[in-house]
């Protein structure tokens, strides 16, 4: 069993899963009332693990999102944030272990 995290403005949350998320999953954790978004990674540089990957929609300033949280570069994405690993052996994002969840909740950047 993995993890993956979603931040927004109420805060962080953690999600055990099974198996790794698909992309129409990922799509519709980062959408809002049930539209899927087209997603991006925000970053893979915000945390102390580089295999860590900030995905966000990436349409969120002209959807009118709330802000959420900030980049290691200093950009502030809005809306709902997933965190997810990546697996470099695969070139595609696997689910996180409890070590990276660690990670993710003392080095993410809220915006409050």
């Amino acid at each position: 069993m993995g993890f993956y995290v979603l931040i927004n403005s109420s805060g962080i949350k953690v999600q055990p899963s099974e198996k790794m998320l698909t992309l129409r999953k990922m799509q519709s954790l980062v959408g809002t009332n049930g539209e899927l978004a087209y997603i991006e990674v925000a970053s893979d540089r915000s945390y102390s693990d580089n295999t860590i990957s900030m995905i966000c929609d990436d349409d969120f300033l002209r959807k009118g999102y709330n802000p959420t949280c900030y980049t290691a570069e200093g950009y502030l994405l809005h809306g709902q944030v997933l965190v997810l690993g990546t697996d470099r052996a695969k070139e595609d994002f696997g689910l996180l272990t409890q070590e990276q969840i660690e990670i993710v909740k003392s080095q993410t950047r809220l915006f409050v």
